[in-house]
């Protein structure tokens, strides 16, 4: 189904690039691509600077509204570019972080009970020997 398209916009491309030749061709270089019998009140190409500047200014307003489109397009581009990077971000990335925070959750609760439950009755174990030791060398003095 996309060839038939292709085929059709090739063919209406290259009939308007023919038409815009020989349009050029015809005017400004006095050729005869197509007769002039076709065209009512055909023109010549400009005689004086004048009226060059007159087309350059044309052409030069043509080619700053093509920017001027081309610049909307890419702005609209970029805004659906970072709406489509933020969806991606909230509905993959939050997910993994959350999961990443739970699991640094679980870590923290694993260190705070392996203190209570080991190093805790360690410590109280030692800080009671030294004690004693501390109270037998004071005694024994």
């Amino acid at each position: 189904m996309r060839f038939p398209w292709t085929v059709v916009g090739a063919a209406i491309l290259i009939v308007v690039s023919y038409l815009l030749l020989s349009w050029i061709v015809d005017g400004y270089f006095g050729g005869h691509i197509y007769p002039d019998d076709g065209v009512i009140n055909s023109w010549a190409a400009p005689d004086s600077w004048s009226n060059w500047r007159d087309i350059v200014i044309v052409i030069m307003g043509v080619f700053w509204a093509i920017a001027g489109m081309l610049a909307i397009a890419l702005m609209v581009i970029l805004i659906f570019l970072a709406l489509l990077i933020r969806r991606v971000v909230k509905e993959n990335a939050v997910p993994a972080i959350d999961s990443l925070k739970d699991s640094l959750d679980n870590v923290r609760g694993t260190t705070e009970f392996a203190g209570e439950t080991i190093v805790s009755p360690l410590v109280r174990t030692y800080a009671v020997v030294k004690g004693v030791r501390q109270g037998i060398s004071t005694v024994k003095d």
